[in-house]
């Protein structure tokens, strides 16, 4: 059988889904608690989680994906691919 290519940034989009609903949390939710990120690049509105995690938005700053890690608990590493 012959594994399905499917791009990094889907599997991330893919991830931070699975990361949001695991910790029980709505996209407003996550907006929300982003608003208190120490460094206002890290704040994120609901619409960009949508984006990114539709894989509509592949590149996010290094600051949104800290800010998420905070927010979901868990390290950077973890969000992309093993």
């Amino acid at each position: 059988m012959k594994a399905e290519y499917i791009p990094s940034a889907m599997k991330l989009a893919e991830r931070l889904k699975k990361l949001r609903l695991k910790n029980k949390l709505s996209m407003s939710q996550v907006a929300r608690i982003s608003e208190l990120a120490p460094d206002h690049r890290g704040r994120i509105t609901q619409g960009y989680i949508s984006r990114l995690e539709s894989g509509k938005e592949t590149n996010p700053s290094l600051m949104k994906l800290m800010t998420l890690c905070s927010i979901y608990m868990v390290k950077p590493n973890d969000l992309f691919v093993k």
